[in-house]
């Protein structure tokens, strides 16, 4: 797995390798950044600047032509935080392209590299007009204006990267029912070696299922600890608690999910 992100323009622009140097200095003080020979000239279309960013080799391409956009974010995968995402989309010619250039599999080293990705795409992000970025080839999408409300203490160890990381999904349950029901989940947590989350049809508030996915799926990324299936989860004192299930795949993702039933009662588990 090498993480990747890219920022959509609505015309070409470049950055130099000094220039993200600089405003990585301000965005987050203390990030150990490293200029390879040959890596301050600004950047050509379809030339790579290499930048270290605490150790983690990341690559910039600008590139004259639009990206290709993989996710259609409608039904199960609309966009909910940012819903003018197709017309807003629209107007892209041109991208750049931030990846990470070795491969990752632990969940240690995949959360540097993405970490570091993300500050090298906000550090880019404050020096160009973009209409948004995307995340592992769309997998996740944010406005610009999004994107740098989200960044805005990114340079803080403990800075919350689930809204860009991690996309929380929700679709209405079109089953007979005599209320409305949202099944809810994520996508991006396999990409740490994580199950991503689903949330059966349910008829909790949409507000409270992004929050607790939001929630979960932070913890989960910060902590280190899995799900297991046949717990219990929820927070001392609060309702609901959810039961926690496997299944082989989900409603929004073609690979293994930890299901979370939404149930009554209280149990202790972790603390946010």
């Amino acid at each position: 797995m090498q993480f990747s992100a890219r920022l959509l323009l609505e015309h070409p622009q470049s950055v130099s390798a000094s220039q993200i140097q600089a405003q990585l200095v301000q965005l987050a003080p203390g990030t150990k950044i490293d200029l390879p020979m040959g890596s301050t000239a600004a950047s050509a279309a379809g030339a790579d600047i290499i930048i270290n960013i605490n150790d983690e080799p990341i690559s910039v391409t600008s590139i004259p032509a639009p990206a290709e956009l993989q996710v259609v974010e409608r039904e199960h995968y609309a966009n909910h935080i940012w819903p003018s995402f197709e017309a807003d989309t629209a107007r892209q010619s041109a991208h750049i392209i931030v990846a990470a250039t070795r491969d990752v599999s632990q969940r240690e080293p995949a959360l540097a590299q993405a970490r570091a990705v993300t500050l090298a795409t906000a550090a880019i992000a404050r020096l160009i007009s973009f209409i948004g970025v995307q995340w592992v080839e769309g997998t996740n999408s944010i406005s610009a204006a999004g994107f740098i409300r989200a960044t805005e203490t990114i340079g803080r160890q403990d800075a919350n990267a689930v809204p860009f990381w991690v996309r929380i999904l929700m679709y209405p349950d079109k089953s007979k029912s005599d209320q409305p029901r949202i099944i809810g989940g994520t996508l991006g947590l396999h990409f740490f070696g994580l199950l991503d989350l689903e949330y059966p049809a349910c008829s909790l508030e949409p507000r409270l299922l992004m929050q607790h996915a939001y929630a979960t799926a932070e913890y989960l990324l910060g902590s280190g600890k899995s799900l297991l299936d046949g717990e219990t989860i929820g927070v001392e004192g609060e309702s609901p608690a959810f039961k926690v299930s496997y299944a082989r795949d989900g409603v929004f993702v073609p690979f293994p999910v930890a299901r979370l039933n939404a149930i009554s009662g209280k149990k202790r588990w972790w603390r946010w």
